[in-house]
């Protein structure tokens, strides 16, 4: 299955792009084979969170994700806007509050149909609000991993494929996770990072180290990428991490943001050494890794209170206020 994210831009004066949305969220539910039920309930999500946009966030975007994790798959939708913010949320969850009129009555029906449902909004700095639809009635989000995980994946515009990816590995007490960034854009990009995944599933229970090493001897019949790889040993506390190229990564707490060290090079082609970092956290941390898509020059310390919310939430922000816009586009973010 393709997991590329959909992007639909939301305008505050063309209420067509709610309807595109709408078509759009429904062609990707379709695609996933959801139940009748599922898809309606998406389809009443998408329309009332791109109202929303339009008619209180002065437009923005709403952001589709498809993703499966074992035998639960889903769609994941970010409804993002830099507008006035909500004051008062738990109001805003009262039906009627927002979109009055409108089929659904809002965000409090939004959170009612949804398996799970989450608002961050700070006033004049804008809201992103997450909803997850689960594909069938069978599906419990009570079923997914504690350590919950969330990625946005967008190519570069124009394109059907995108040079970025990601993916996660999960045993006892120990998660691995590994963002990769093809060279450039388009097909041969998206061959070196899908290279980069392929090689990590074979290797996944080895140390970041030696994933790394493996990548490195892999890839060098491709462009090359920029790699990262993330080992949470969630008992300990600790990460253990290394990476080539510009791949950013973080643990973010309420009270500080660690970044995480990467070496320069090119996995694949020229890496002066690979070398692995052990890195501890606090409670209520998440870990953060994204490719140069988005620009390095954010803190979570100035959201307040983010750090500790759902990890969707954390990946809508960063890439509503520092996506490019010019190049394929991945964030990753992890409760750990």
């Amino acid at each position: 299955m393709n997991h590329l994210t959909r992007k639909i831009p939301i305008s505050e004066t063309d209420l067509s792009q709610t309807g595109n949305a709408r078509r759009q969220a429904l062609s990707l539910a379709a695609i996933m084979e959801f139940d009748d039920l599922r898809q309606g309930q998406l389809a009443i999500i998408v329309t009332e969170a791109a109202r929303n946009v339009a008619a209180h966030g002065g437009g923005g975007e709403i952001l589709l994700s498809p993703w499966r994790q074992g035998n639960i798959s889903g769609i994941d939708m970010h409804a993002l806007d830099k507008g006035r913010g909500i004051r008062d949320i738990a109001s805003a969850l009262e039906d009627g509050f927002s979109t009055a009129g409108t089929p659904g009555n809002g965000l409090g029906a939004m959170s009612r149909l949804a398996g799970c449902f989450h608002i961050y909004s700070t006033p004049m700095h804008g809201t992103a609000v997450f909803a997850r639809v689960l594909r069938t009635a069978h599906d419990m989000e009570s079923e997914l991993p504690a350590y919950g995980v969330s990625a946005i994946v967008l190519p570069y515009p124009g394109e059907t494929v995108c040079g970025d990816a990601w993916s996660v590995d999960r045993a006892p007490g120990r998660s691995v996770y590994i963002v990769a960034d093809g060279l450039g854009h388009g097909a041969a990009a998206a061959e070196a990072a899908q290279e980069a995944i392929r090689v990590f599933h074979l290797t996944a229970s080895d140390s970041p180290t030696q994933i790394l090493s493996e990548i490195h001897g892999a890839l060098g019949k491709t462009r090359g990428a920029a790699v990262s790889v993330a080992e949470v040993l969630h008992d300990e506390r600790v990460v253990n991490y290394a990476g080539a190229g510009n791949i950013v990564a973080a643990v973010a707490s309420v009270r500080k943001t660690k970044n995480l060290v990467s070496m320069n090079g090119t996995v694949g082609h020229s890496v002066a050494k690979i070398q692995q970092f052990a890195y501890s956290w606090e409670e209520e941390s998440a870990l953060i890794m994204h490719s140069d898509g988005l620009a390095t020059r954010w803190n979570v310390e100035q959201y307040p209170g983010l750090a500790s919310r759902h990890p969707a939430l954390t990946a809508g922000v960063l890439f509503r206020d520092f996506c490019r816009h010019r190049d394929d586009a991945t964030i990753l973010v992890s409760r750990i």
